[in-house]
């Protein structure tokens, strides 16, 4: 079996660096064009790979925040991709039945994370830096999942809609896999505490997502 986890983890690696080269690289390239959307679709796949890999590692080895970080990162690309297919919400296109169970299965997921937050808080000795970072991404992830359903219910009004959900979804996929990538280098060189280092990417990310966000939306309703 450990032949196998290796193997797996081998896997994981490779495909987590093709994720972090081709979503840079989506990131850093115009919008619409071939190249990015070639590297959007590799990142996409290599992002399946790394989600399959990682809850089969993280359920080996009891890992609750791998297990639970492949599903946050996860969702945000499926949800990425999907909106892709969804341009015509603000027109009455109806969801999937998919797009609704995996908006749900991901909620549920953060939720455990909100409940493990929950026992750190109540241990004789609180784990503080275990309470904010399990409660942030556990609450987080829930409202990504009413963040990406709301739309199904609450049909948007404009027909740009699906470019900033793409965007916010991608990009937030992109934080989490660094997060890993960034928390898996300290813990093996240690370099830097292990919670700052499973914080900072999203400290510097989420603040630079929103304002990449709002900057979007402004210029589309100027349009």
């Amino acid at each position: 079996m450990k032949n196998i986890i290796q193997i797996i983890l081998i896997i994981h690696i490779f495909s987590g660096a093709i994720a972090l080269i081709s979503g840079a690289i989506a990131i850093a390239t115009q919008k619409g064009k071939v190249k990015h959307k070639k590297s959007g679709k590799i990142y996409a796949m290599a992002m399946l790979i790394v989600f399959v890999t990682g809850i089969s590692i993280a359920s080996y080895q009891f890992n609750r925040f791998l297990f639970l970080i492949a599903f946050l990162s996860y969702y945000s690309v499926f949800s990425g991709v999907r909106i892709l297919e969804l341009k015509k919400l603000h027109q009455g296109q109806n969801p999937q039945w998919y797009d609704w169970f995996a908006g749900i299965i991901n909620f549920i997921a953060n939720l455990a994370f909100v409940a493990i937050a929950i026992h750190y808080a109540l241990k004789p000795e609180t784990n503080v830096a275990g309470v904010l970072l399990s409660g942030g991404f556990g609450l987080g992830g829930m409202y990504l999942s009413y963040v990406n359903m709301k739309p199904f219910v609450k049909r948007p009004r404009h027909a740009a809609h699906w470019y900033t959900y793409h965007l916010g979804n991608m990009m937030g996929a992109y934080i989490a896999t660094f997060t890993a990538f960034f928390s898996t280098m300290v813990t093996r060189f240690e370099f830097m505490n292990p919670f700052i280092a499973f914080a900072l990417p999203s400290l510097i990310g989420i603040p630079l997502l929103v304002y990449w966000t709002h900057k979007t939306e402004v210029k589309f309703k100027m349009k």
